[in-house]
């Protein structure tokens, strides 16, 4: 398969694994005991957490892939997801967040991938110094009302090297992908390696952008959460050492292992994917850059009954989204699937 061009990468499905971990439990925890503390170097605020009184039902992760090896200046975390586990019926729900959605004029570029490398600014364009994971944190906590109890995040050499551990991800496609003009992936079944999977999961080249690549970012996680399935106690393990260097999580080993305990071996049937709605739009702002709007009305609707399934319902008003154009109704749909329909 062939290269695409390095600045219009998207690192959506290798959060999976971070995930994984959280499903798998055993080995993995075990092995990590004495390591994943010393992991983390930021903490979230104690204000983002869900409320005490329902934290036996629910827990939200942030989690998040980072784009970005030694050869580059930036971080971008073009991988950027929201899971509401829910420990009271065993469900997980995964949401979607284009790298592209616009957050306002509090980042360099106004896109929420940008939060984490170049941090929040105050309404003079001046940096208030809250950069990182807790920059990003901070935007969805605050615009969405999300609860935010932990995060993870990978980069994209981890998720090759997940791929390359596991012995390649078996995805069958219905319609053909158009990498390049000679290089062109018909319908059929195949199994990609690292590198194939990069170049997957990260295409571009849709008709409908974002909502294309994340139906087969989708396609490509169900294929990759049933490898993990199949793998045994001593594959796992081997995945958990080759991916230690690349992760980084503030969860403790006991929240591991709690959590682990609540939810492994879920169906995939029992975890449900979707996206925010809202539409892309070209040339927006003074630096003319192409972002995606969120469709507040309908987004408000999805957060009450898949990111907080526990509490009172809070209204789009209450909520600090910011969207800047509603034209396109057919991008309204949140594509909500469950893993297991892609079995």
């Amino acid at each position: 398969m062939a290269k695409t061009n390095k600045k219009h990468t998207l690192r959506n499905v290798i959060i999976i694994l971070l995930i994984a971990a959280l499903l798998i439990g055993g080995g993995v925890t075990i092995f990590l005991k004495s390591r994943i503390m010393s992991n983390s170097e930021e903490e979230l605020e104690d204000a983002w957490d869900t409320p005490e009184y329902l934290k036996s039902k629910q827990l939200n992760v942030l989690v998040c892939g980072i784009d970005w090896d030694e050869s580059r200046t930036n971080k971008l975390t073009d991988v950027i997801l929201i899971c509401n586990i829910d420990l009271e019926n065993g469900k997980v729900n995964m949401m979607q967040i284009p790298r592209d959605t616009y957050v306002g004029d509090i980042v360099y570029t106004g896109k929420i991938n940008a939060l984490y490398n170049w941090g929040i600014d105050d309404e003079d364009g001046n940096s208030t110094g809250v950069v990182g994971i807790k920059a990003l944190a901070s935007v969805i906590h605050e615009q969405m009302q999300i609860p935010i109890d932990n995060y993870a995040m990978i980069t994209m050499e981890g998720f090759r090297t997940a791929v390359d551990t596991l012995g390649g991800v078996e995805v069958t496609i219905d319609e053909p992908i158009q990498f390049a003009e000679d290089n062109i992936m018909e319908p059929g079944t195949y199994v990609l390696d690292g590198v194939q999977a990069d170049l997957f999961v990260r295409f571009r080249g849709y008709d409908d952008a974002d909502v294309g690549r994340m139906s087969t970012q989708r396609r490509f996680l169900a294929g990759l959460m049933k490898k993990l399935q199949e793998s045994s106690s001593i594959e796992i393990i081997s995945l958990a050492r080759n991916l230690y260097q690349y992760i980084e999580t503030d969860f403790s080993v006991d929240e591991m292992i709690s959590l682990a305990n609540n939810v492994k071996g879920i169906s995939t049937d029992k975890i449900t994917m979707l996206r925010v709605p809202g539409e892309g739009v070209r040339g927006y702002g003074a630096m003319r850059l192409d972002v995606f709007s969120v469709h507040a009305n309908e987004l408000a609707e999805l957060l009450n009954q898949y990111m907080r399934p526990y509490s009172d319902p809070i209204p789009v008003t209450e909520l600090g989204l910011i969207e800047i154009q509603h034209t396109n109704e057919e991008w309204d749909d949140p594509d909500i699937e469950t893993l297991g329909s892609y079995d």
